[in-house]
Order: structure tokens, then sequence, then C-alpha cells
């Protein structure tokens, strides 16, 4: 691993102890938006990508928060385009969300997961396919419409591996 890849650990690691050490116990952390984990629900995403320049479209899993305002959300994306095909399943994804903010609530985290890339049009007998271990960097915006969905906006910095996207932007719809 490199020291790029050490540091993405190290500061993963971090995002997550720290709101689980100022998490106080008792009966109100849940209501205080302490741990409630467990099936919450799922939705999908599309989006676009650079480097590979990329349309991409998938699912996550909302499985509620583990510790208080940090969200477990894993996710699979299927990407096409610039002669790659890209499958990333992103089960290691957390999201730090701030509550304070009522109708759009931002949340940062990070994804590790696995990268399954099929290159085209390499010369007969190249191996076309790689498997790599994806980090990326995970920023976004969500609010409820008024039907009761869940809508996110989110953008992702690739942080490693040779086919991992450099950047995402991307929209989700999240039903219970």
């Amino acid at each position: 691993m490199n020291r790029r890849g050490l540091f993405v650990m190290v500061l993963l690691a971090g995002l997550l102890a720290t709101p689980a050490m100022a998490q106080s116990g008792g009966s109100s952390a849940k209501s205080a938006g302490g741990p409630d984990f467990g099936w919450k629900g799922w939705g999908v995403r599309v989006g676009v990508s650079s480097d590979p320049d990329q349309f991409y479209g998938g699912a996550h899993f909302d499985l509620g928060t583990f510790a208080k305002n940090v969200r477990w959300r894993p996710s699979v994306e299927l990407g096409f385009g610039d002669d790659v095909t890209l499958l990333q399943l992103n089960f290691g994804e957390v999201h730090y969300i701030f509550s304070k903010v009522q109708v759009w609530k931002p949340y940062v985290g990070g994804s590790v997961g696995l990268d399954y890339v099929k290159v085209d049009g390499l010369p007969s007998g190249v191996d076309d396919t790689d498997t790599d271990i994806g980090l990326m960097g995970v920023g976004g915006i969500e609010t409820k419409l008024k039907s009761g969905v869940g809508f996110l906006l989110e953008a992702r910095v690739g942080l490693s591996g040779d086919y991992n996207p450099d950047f995402k932007i991307g929209c989700g719809w999240t039903w219970k």
C-alpha cells in the first residue's frame, strides 16, 4: 500500500472513530441521531465520470447509522465508455451526515471497494481484465421530496487504482 492509500485509511478510521467516541449512551442516543443500524431503504444512481470518461448507473443500500450521524451505504455501479467497462462494488462506504441542516443535509465520507475493469480493443492474447481495490472520497447533499423519496446530489474523487475514476458526479433516489 502506498503512502496515499495509508493516509486515506487513517483518515477514514478517524472519521469513524470521532463520532463514535463523542456519542453518549442511553436511549436518547437514537432520537438524537445516534446508532440506528438496519435496513433503511435502497435506491438508484446515475452520473458521469472523468478518466475514464464514462456514464454510470447503479444502486445503493441504506443500512442506517452505526455511530452518531455515521451511515453505512454500500453501493454497486457499472460504468461504460472510454473503451472501458468498470464494475465498482463499494462495500465499505460510510458518510458523516451533518444533521443540523434541516431540509438539505450535507454529508462527507469515503468508500473502499473492489473495482473490476474490462478494457476493449487490446491485442489478442493480452489480458483485458483487471481487479483492484478502489478508494474514493465522497461528498454530497440529500433531501426528502414531497413524495417521501430521498434525492441526492453527489461528487466522488478517486484516491487509488489505475481505473478508478479521478472524479464522478451524479444524482440518485432512495426509497424505504
